[in-house]
């Protein structure tokens, strides 16, 4: 009797885990081929990938209405085709299941990046690093951007700063450091002819001392009177 229990155990236990192993391949597969799908240049290759991933996300949130994974994926490939109502769908149900988790704050962020409503993105990339995605590199780049879409430079270049303490590796953020400072550079350079201009000592001629003079005795003169 206890074989027989324990195979009445096993049985489910395997078949569950077998089913998490297929969830997590075909989700992965979604996600290959939304990756390929933005570094592709061919447009209509590109629609291809979206369609066969948003595929495997819906068929995944069909059978599991509570998969966030699959629900965030779905609202990124409608993002990509700029389909701002039926993303948003999707990003607040991923959103209305996981509301503390940082990550998901980052998606939040995410998706009003994607439609350029950049001030309402830094909202939610500052909820996630405060969340404990502090040292995040993508968050706090993604900061930098929306400030620099805002134009908004000074915060810009703080969060790119950030972003270059957290990877120092980092050749995007090392040219937009670069690039800032050659501007700050070049703004001082055109600023320091007009100051010395104002303060510079100009030669005197002799027709103006003789002019000078001659007002002065004209000065004296009325001043006599």
């Amino acid at each position: 009797m206890k074989i027989k229990v324990k195979n009445v155990f096993i049985f489910p236990v395997c078949v569950l885990l077998s089913l998490n192993v297929c969830i997590a391949n075909d989700l992965g597969q979604a996600d290959s081929l939304l990756k390929k799908a933005k570094i592709t240049k061919v447009e209509d290759e590109s629609y291809d990938y979206i369609l066969k991933a948003r595929k495997i996300y819906q068929e995944e949130c069909d059978e599991n209405l509570l998969n966030v994974r699959a629900l965030v994926g779905l609202s990124k490939t409608y993002q990509m085709t700029k389909d701002r109502r039926e993303a948003k769908l999707y990003i607040l149900k991923a959103y209305n299941l996981e509301p503390d988790n940082p990550k998901m704050q980052k998606e939040m962020g995410d998706f009003f990046y994607s439609f350029q409503e950049y001030s309402t993105a830094i909202e939610y990339y500052k909820l996630a690093l405060a969340s404990g995605l502090l040292t995040d590199f993508e968050t706090n780049l993604q900061c930098a951007k929306c400030y620099e879409k805002l134009g908004d430079l000074e915060n810009a270049q703080l969060y790119y700063k950030i972003c270059n303490h957290v990877n120092t590796s980092s050749q995007q953020v090392s040219n937009k450091l670069n690039e800032y400072e050659s501007k700050k550079h070049s703004e001082q350079q055109q600023q320091e002819p007009k100051y010395k201009y104002l303060y510079k000592k100009k030669p005197v001629t002799e027709e103006q001392k003789t002019e000078d003079e001659a007002n002065e005795i004209i000065e004296e003169i009325n001043g006599a009177y």
